[in-house]
């Protein structure tokens, strides 16, 4: 794979490091920090940047398991995050070749409106169950809007160990 910023060829990912990037962010959603409007969903970026980047690895399956039990941790409404996950995860999938060859800022717009799919899902599903909208549930496009500032980061994190070093051995042929 080539990394169209830099020019430079990846290393081929290992799985090992998908699926525990994929525990770390578990765990980073996992923590007693709050449902604010200002805590990004960090296990939808990297679902969404592994479905990119790697979707042989990390699917639309993962992605309903991964909601399942978010769903779980939530206490909501059991599928909701599941379903969403794995639509998105669907989404980036079929997207993954128009956006894995802009630059990393071009690619943060373009998975703008996905985030906020994400945010967004509950509250409009909440809505059509119970006819009442809570607006205050509206500020998840504010955790949509820092999910995609934080994807140039996720994506110099995520890509990190794919990278071959600048300085060229020459007595390695690759």
């Amino acid at each position: 794979m080539i990394d169209f910023q830099s020019g430079y060829i990846l290393r081929p990912v290992n799985p090992v490091f998908i699926y525990f990037s994929l525990l770390c962010a578990l765990l980073l959603n996992l923590l007693p920090i709050g449902n604010y409007s200002w805590v990004p969903d960090w296990l939808i970026i990297c679902i969404v940047f592994w479905n990119i980047h790697q979707h042989r690895y990390i699917g639309v399956g993962a992605a309903f398991f991964l909601g399942l039990l978010m769903d779980v941790h939530n206490s909501d409404l059991l599928g909701l995050h599941a379903f969403s996950y794995s639509l998105v995860a669907y989404l980036a999938i079929s997207w993954h070749r128009r956006i894995i060859v802009l630059n990393v800022l071009t690619q943060a717009m373009h998975l703008l409106p996905i985030f906020l799919l994400v945010s967004l899902f509950p509250v409009i599903t909440h809505w059509l169950l119970s006819g009442e909208i809570y607006w205050w549930a509206l500020t998840g496009a504010i955790q949509a809007m820092i999910e995609t500032l934080l994807w140039p980061v996720a994506t110099q994190i995520l890509l990190s160990p794919q990278r071959r070093p600048i300085d060229v051995d020459h007595n390695r042929p690759l």
